[in-house]
């Protein structure tokens, strides 16, 4: 078993095909998402092990050599004790990977950015909100109160602040006070990216999630992008806020939690 370095990742982009792989590992291959990669044979990989630096591990190639990452997997990931994991990998990977662990297999949706079908949405803005851009104001989004939380979103999945700052966009609901809602671009590569959202508790149930993703939806129609939205099955809320705003479902798939360590 070998480390692959990072400007070497492509080298493995073969072996992800399904559409909510491909725009992960594009985007690790972009450098805007953090990856650390072990391969079976730094010759000729025929299988590989990624993990984002938080909560999800990707696992794809020969599944008779997903073992031989086990002895990293225990001494990289679960030593960070991340807590729960998403496993993205075949039963059989997954289970030699993970060394007898217990994974629950659970169901995932992914959908595909279409038509904003909510072309007014700016005229449903409760009275007191406004929606701010978070590059191009982020010197006021800053100061918000809970932008310790969306901050810690963003690093949670790019290298740094600073290089979201530069390659990265997203949005957020606020009363010029305390931010209520926000709409982030994880997984960017070329013409493509990811969507992390969320609303505060106490703000949910007043569309605020809807409202800022339109904002995020109509900034990426008017430079070409194409949003994807990924979310748990069982999310009817999240699952709701995508078909309202207008992406398309393209694929159902599954994928294992467990916890490490």
């Amino acid at each position: 078993m070998d480390e692959l370095p990072g400007r070497d990742l492509h080298r493995v982009r073969h072996l992800f095909d399904a559409e909510h792989l491909a725009l992960v590992i594009d985007a690790m291959v972009a450098g805007n998402s953090p990856a650390t990669a072990w391969v079976d044979d730094g010759a000729r990989p025929r299988a590989v092990a990624i993990w984002d630096g938080a909560h999800s591990l990707y696992i794809a190639g020969s599944a008779d050599r997903a073992g031989e990452f086990s002895v990293a997997i225990s001494r990289t990931v679960a030593s960070a004790r991340p807590g729960l994991v998403k496993v993205y990998a075949s039963q059989d990977a997954a289970g030699a990977a993970l060394a007898g662990r217990p994974l629950d297999r659970r169901e995932r949706v992914f959908f595909r950015g279409g038509k904003l079908l909510i072309p007014g949405w700016r005229s449903r803005l409760p009275a007191g909100l406004r929606i701010s851009s978070i590059g191009d104001e982020f010197g006021q989004v800053s100061s918000l109160g809970d932008f310790a939380d969306l901050s810690a979103e963003i690093e949670s999945c790019w290298p740094s602040m600073e290089w979201f700052r530069r390659t990265g966009f997203g949005f957020c609901a606020h009363d010029g006070e305390t931010i209520a809602c926000w709409c982030t671009a994880e997984y960017v590569s070329d013409g493509r990216c990811g969507i992390g959202i969320e609303t505060v508790p106490a703000c949910r149930g007043r569309g605020l999630a809807t409202l800022t993703t339109c904002a995020f939806v109509d900034y990426c129609a008017a430079r070409g992008i194409t949003p994807h939205w990924d979310s748990w099955s069982g999310n009817v809320p999240s699952v709701a806020v995508a078909e309202k705003v207008g992406f398309r479902k393209v694929e159902t798939y599954s994928t294992f939690v467990t916890h490490l360590p």
